[in-house]
């Protein structure tokens, strides 16, 4: 046992990860103040790092070049901005956080996702911690009808919501990796808790966003589910599993949905909502894309853009640490660090989808693939949410996904 505090990183580089969902929880209160626990645990992870790769258990490792060069690229226009940003205050906070916090999102898991066994123990971190969301909103009482949001471990639902799509994803790949009979049987109950985490937490960004993403797998996996070679048609068999296993999901939702309707009126009357686009919260975010886009049409200035933490002052006129954001990842960089910024955001996005696509296609290794296929459907849920909800370094999760599947890709580089 002694051995999970030393020899595993990816404990506490997933508990680094979730640090800002349970620490406001007033059950830690226990914890003396002054420590964060978001810099705990991501110092944890560091020196748990150094140690196995003083031992040898690791390689260091960094990205591709080019995904390497346009993150530098980013981060240096982000410290330049502050010579001209709007928003001093807001600009310095957001720089510090994305070079400490965010920034090892990504990177972490390109040294220690070696094996399999690394992104299983990873994933049964979110799995545990979407669980005990589950007891504490079934704890504090559950009534039909009832309207209003459900919090759990002292975060928001949306907080609940992104956990739980994330954690029903993870679960969903271990089905395929994992081959003890056993341990697969005891994943199954949690997925149906999942779903009514999604459903009962009130949050439409990430039961949207995790609707969005199973849908386009489901797309791709049935438009490669045939082959045809030397005139025989061929079907893969994995797609086939990947997809009857969809089938399954799709099923214990509706069953879900049928037997607790009566609990989600709040998701139901927030989703007809955007039939219209009404709501005071679509209504926000509306005039916060219009701002944002109207910020990146005034040539020359969007070129470089208003400088790192600038939209807060343009749309609001105040500057403050944690300032206004357009709650869009891509606007956000667009209206901050102009066309150059976002240009090199979005190659980042697009190189690391053609990184994963290529392990699908070309590594033989089943859990690679299954893994991949996990990878790619959580991509696309983080990325639908980091388009509708928080700031940059709000979306670590975002980063650790594109992370992932970075640090799988060079484990294999390494093992060739």
């Amino acid at each position: 046992m002694a051995k999970f505090l030393y020899r595993y990183p990816e404990f506490y580089y997933a508990l680094f990860l979730t640090a800002g969902i349970y620490k406001a929880d007033p059950r830690l209160g226990f914890v003396p103040k002054f420590l964060d626990l978001t810099v705990f645990f991501e110092v944890m992870t560091i020196l748990v790092i150094l140690y196995n790769l003083l031992k040898g258990r690791l390689i260091f490792g960094l990205p591709p070049k080019e995904i390497l060069i346009s993150y530098i690229f980013i981060i240096i226009l982000g410290i330049l901005s502050l010579s001209y940003t709007l928003a001093p205050i807001c600009g310095t906070d957001k720089i510090l956080r994305f070079l400490f916090i965010t920034w090892p999102s990504l990177f972490f898991p390109i040294t220690f996702l070696r094996k399999k066994e690394s992104y299983i123990r990873f994933s049964f971190i979110f799995i545990i911690l979407s669980l005990i969301m589950s007891f504490d909103i079934m704890r504090k009482g559950l009534i039909p009808g009832e309207f209003g949001f459900r919090e759990a471990l002292g975060t928001d639902y949306l907080g609940v919501g992104r956990i739980s799509g994330f954690a029903l994803l993870l679960t969903f790949t271990l089905l395929f990796i994992i081959k003890n009979n056993l341990y697969k049987i005891c994943l199954l109950p949690v997925i149906p808790l999942f779903i009514l985490n999604l459903f009962i937490s009130g949050g439409r960004g990430p039961l949207v966003s995790l609707i969005l993403s199973v849908v386009l797998i489901f797309i791709y996996m049935a438009f490669n589910l045939i082959k045809y070679r030397k005139e025989k048609i061929i079907l893969n068999k994995k797609n086939l599993k990947i997809i009857s296993y969809m089938f399954l999901m799709f099923f214990l939702s509706w069953l879900i949905i049928d037997h607790f309707s009566g609990y989600f009126r709040t998701i139901y009357y927030r989703l007809s909502l955007l039939e219209n686009l009404r709501g005071d919260s679509v209504e926000t975010r509306l005039s916060l894309y219009n701002t944002a886009i109207n910020s990146m049409r005034d040539f020359p200035r969007n070129i470089i853009g208003l400088g790192i933490g600038g939209f807060s002052v343009f749309y609001s006129g105040y500057d403050a640490a944690r300032g206004v954001y357009p709650h869009n990842i891509f606007l956000e960089i667009g209206a901050e660090l102009g066309i150059l910024g976002l240009l090199a955001f979005i190659f980042i996005i697009c190189k690391i989808i053609m990184i994963a696509f290529n392990n699908i296609k070309n590594i033989k290794l089943e859990w690679v693939f299954y893994t991949n296929i996990g990878l790619l459907a959580s991509l696309v849920f983080m990325l639908i949410n980091a388009s509708i909800s928080g700031d940059i370094n709000d979306n670590r999760l975002f980063f650790a996904v594109l992370g992932l599947i970075l640090g799988i890709r060079m484990n294999l580089n390494n093992e060739s």
